[in-house]
């Protein structure tokens, strides 16, 4: 699990998320309404918004419609909500199973205190790696 969070508001922009992508390397940013998660919003699904731009638009105009479509939309427009999570102390396998069947890259990590953490694809690798290498 990575505990390092990096969180977003639903108020925050798709241009806001980008940023954060850009800069600071995350892929999946946990959305929050004080202290319950309310969605999740990723690389892919900043990048699905933006493809059908680039398709339309095979011209440099294209990134201008993009900067505003990116900085029209909010979060809370574009986030996943219906997020499935799990609980901490579950079983790797659990995550697991749930990443290949409902194919997800990132499953939050939510406890009685609120949101603690996120497996991701990565981070289930990383201990396969870990056991069997």
């Amino acid at each position: 699990m990575t505990r390092r969070l990096r969180t977003v508001t639903p108020e925050y922009t798709l241009a806001d998320v980008r940023d954060i992508f850009e800069k600071e390397h995350f892929r999946h940013l946990p959305v929050l309404e004080g202290n319950k998660l309310v969605g999740i919003i990723s690389r892919t699904d900043l990048m699905r918004i933006t493809y059908g731009v680039a398709l339309a638009n095979d011209t440099a105009d294209g990134d201008d419609v993009n900067e505003l479509l990116l900085t029209a939309t909010s979060v809370g427009e574009a986030m996943t909500a219906d997020v499935r999570t799990i609980e901490p102390g579950s079983p790797l396998s659990e995550a697991a199973r749930f990443v290949v069947h409902d194919q997800i890259s990132a499953l939050p990590v939510v406890g009685d205190e609120g949101l603690l953490g996120i497996v991701t694809t990565t981070d289930i690798l990383n201990r396969y790696i870990h056991l069997y290498h």
